[in-house]
């Protein structure tokens, strides 16, 4: 529903303009009739329609009272001459010619006028009832008395009769397109001059948020070269910075004289940089190994025109839009239908990614259109805009997701304020027990050394156990809340999926570590069950090589396994779950990505029993770190190939696990080349 109301506003605006502009008075046979505008005081008007068009002919108002033969055409304005008949204007890419309207202004209209001129491709001067009024670069009848310019002007006329006779010469030697392609506005002199204030300020506006936008996205890729995502915005934003203000009111012009070709340089630098930075910020927001390969190449493409631009004549790299704008359009089309794929299975979020794009979308039709001279009903750009709109969609969306991830916080912020309560009830009720029981202490002084010395040994345990926890839990605790925290930051709404898969990651270590811990501890007060069975062994490895098949799969790791003979083995199921697990996740975390995992299950009876090991050609282990592996009193980790954490407790955990069964577990490594991890488990119960 909302999604529909968002086209049919987009559809109902269009309708609306284009509404406006046929309401505007239009040029029959070279003449256009204002005298009946309701509001004569303010208004301005474009000059659209048809004006006499005298091809390869420079004429002045003098040959008009002189008397000049009838005109080639009644030619369509605005439009390229390029679109007029052949047999008028031939190729018409370059030439030169005479543009003349009669307008009629409503009886005895005297108030001061101001016409707004657009850009020419290249070059023009205007003349009113006679009187030279102005110019833009100089108008010729051959490449080399002809300079072109591009630069948006009004001129101030103060009406002397009810007619006005306006003539424009344009010549154009450089450009592939010739002609004025925009309309020419006339109105009332505060009118015009409030408009253009108004757009001026609009695209310093523009201008000003997107350069800010560019800077800080780039500042924020140099501080974490990871978040690729931030440079393609920056360069896309840049870009689009460029377009107004080289292309709009060509802002440039208020700093630096620029020459004509630099400035149309740029402006087409500017949209490969657009294209460019936009295809590779769509591939960050929906991967597809097809939809690389075409950005790959036409980035390519589109950047080796961007360096030519530098060097080639405007005529020859002016064809560059005719790359650009069908990429536009796939690449329009592709993230429509990636964000509706989404949205269907379920994601808001990306409801709202394609209204935003579909808005994209028809602003940068609307744009297209206008570069190739078919938006006759305006002259303004509206592509930046839309833009500016879709960055501030980005920090709605951010906002929405800062939200559910506070809620999330809430959550586990009340869960563990829970458990700190039934801890606290706990340790209350154990020291109210102790107080109640002082005269039987006294009474049985024998019993009480015993629970002493138990109690003294549970108190020393729990203080190991504490020391782990507050050694390894704070940092993941820490990392979520680092995660969720910068989900609150609008410069993080593109990585929202990142972070939050990062903080799964280290919840699923928390609960590991939590898993390991109770098993250990438990291991310490005698109270592991170890009830052991003839199993087959090779059951239990394949299982828990399923599990970690995904953390493998990731670090594109290859895992192979190898069974030779008997698999047989006498232990405990849940127990061996814990060392199999245990030792396979050491071996994922270890391994750089691209390596290999090797698996061996073999019966040996020289060694009593059924063998399994576990083999990585990852980081390798120090001889001093290897000595005290296995010791309770070292709870270091050391983090994996890329970063991963551990609960330091697991290959201690193990240790003892396959002392339970009856077992021994060995290491053999090095460093840089790997580590062999060797368990030895019965193949029977022991004998007596």
């Amino acid at each position: 529903m909302k999604l529909t109301t968002a086209i049919l506003i987009s559809f109902i605006s269009a309708s609306t303009f284009a509404a406006a502009d046929n309401q505007q008075p239009k040029a029959m046979k070279g003449v256009i009739d204002l005298s009946g505008l309701s509001d004569s005081d303010q208004f301005t008007v474009r000059l659209n329609g048809e004006w006499e068009f005298y091809w390869m002919k420079m004429l002045r108002p003098h040959d008009f009272a002189k008397g000049v033969s009838r005109p080639d055409m009644y030619g369509k304005v605005p439009a390229y001459w390029t679109d007029y008949p052949g047999e008028i204007v031939g190729d018409g890419k370059t030439g030169y010619a005479t543009y003349r309207l009669r307008v009629i202004l409503p009886e005895g209209f005297r108030k001061p006028l101001a016409c707004d001129m657009p850009v020419f491709d290249s070059s023009y001067d205007l003349y009113i009832n006679g009187r030279y009024l102005g110019y833009n670069g100089i108008p010729g009848t051959s490449s080399e008395d002809t300079k072109p310019e591009y630069r948006r002007v009004f001129f101030r006329y103060e009406p002397v009769s009810d007619t006005l006779d306006i003539i424009i010469n344009v010549s154009n030697f450089d450009h592939r397109r010739g002609g004025f392609w925009l309309p020419v506005q006339i109105g009332t002199f505060s009118k015009v001059q409030k408009k253009l204030a108004n757009n001026w300020a609009m695209n310093w506006s523009s201008v000003s948020l997107l350069i800010g936008f560019s800077l800080f996205f780039f500042f924020f890729y140099l501080i974490n070269p990871r978040e690729k995502l931030m440079l393609y915005f920056s360069v896309a934003t840049t870009g689009l910075a460029l377009r107004p203000f080289f292309t709009s009111h060509y802002l440039i012009y208020n700093f630096l004289d620029v020459s004509w070709i630099w400035t149309v340089r740029f402006e087409y630098i500017g949209l490969y940089m657009i294209v460019i930075g936009w295809l590779w910020f769509i591939h960050e927001l929906y991967p597809h190994r097809i939809f690389r390969r075409f950005i790959v190449y036409t980035s390519v493409i589109l950047a080796t025109c961007a360096v030519l631009t530098n060097f080639l004549p405007v005529r020859i790299f002016g064809y560059a839009t005719q790359v650009v704008y069908p990429v536009m359009v796939v690449l329009m089309l592709y993230a429509i239908i990636q964000s509706f794929r989404r949205f269907i299975r379920g994601s808001r979020i990306d409801l709202v990614y394609f209204s935003a794009i579909v808005f994209l979308a028809f602003a940068g039709v609307h744009d297209i259109r206008l570069s190739l001279g078919k938006a006759a009903g305006t002259s303004e750009y509206y592509l930046t805009y839309a833009v500016i709109v879709f960055i501030f969609i980005q920090a709605a969306l951010l906002l929405y997701s800062w939200i559910k991830s506070y809620q999330e916080k809430e959550r586990l912020q009340n869960d563990l304020e829970y458990m700190n309560r039934n801890l606290e009830l706990m340790v209350n009720e154990r020291t109210q027990e102790l107080k109640s029981r002082n005269d039987e202490i006294e009474q049985q002084n024998q019993r009480i050394a015993s629970q002493n010395v138990q109690l003294s040994e549970t108190i020393q345990m729990k203080n190991k156990i504490f020391s782990v926890i507050a050694h390894d839990l704070r940092s993941p605790v820490v990392n979520i809340l680092y995660m969720l925290n910068l989900l609150k930051e609008k410069e993080y709404k593109e990585k929202y999926d990142t972070f939050a898969n990062a903080s799964i990651e280290y919840a699923q270590l928390v609960i590991s570590l939590l898993e390991n811990m109770l098993v250990w501890g438990r291991g310490q007060q005698d109270k592991i069950n170890y009830s052991p069975e003839s199993r087959n062994l090779a059951d239990i490895v394949l299982t828990n090589m399923s599990i970690l098949k995904e953390s493998a799969d990731k670090k594109e790791i290859s895992v192979n396994f190898t069974q030779a003979g008997n698999s047989y083995a006498f232990f405990d199921k849940d127990l061996l779950d814990i060392i199999i697990r245990n030792l396979l996740s050491n071996a994922v975390k270890f391994t750089p990505r691209g390596g290999r995992i090797s698996i061996l299950l073999k019966e040996r009876k020289d060694l009593g029993g059924i063998l399994l090991k576990i083999c990585d050609n990852g980081i390798g282990i120090s001889p001093q770190k290897q000595e005290k592996l296995f010791s309770p009193e070292d709870m270091s980790s050391t983090p994996g190939t890329e970063n991963e954490k551990g609960t330091g407790i697991g290959l201690k955990l193990c240790h003892e696990l396959v002392l339970i069964n009856k077992g021994t577990l060995t290491v053999e490594s090095r460093e840089g080349e790997g580590s062999c991890f060797s368990v030895v488990l019965p193949d029977g119960p022991a004998s007596g």
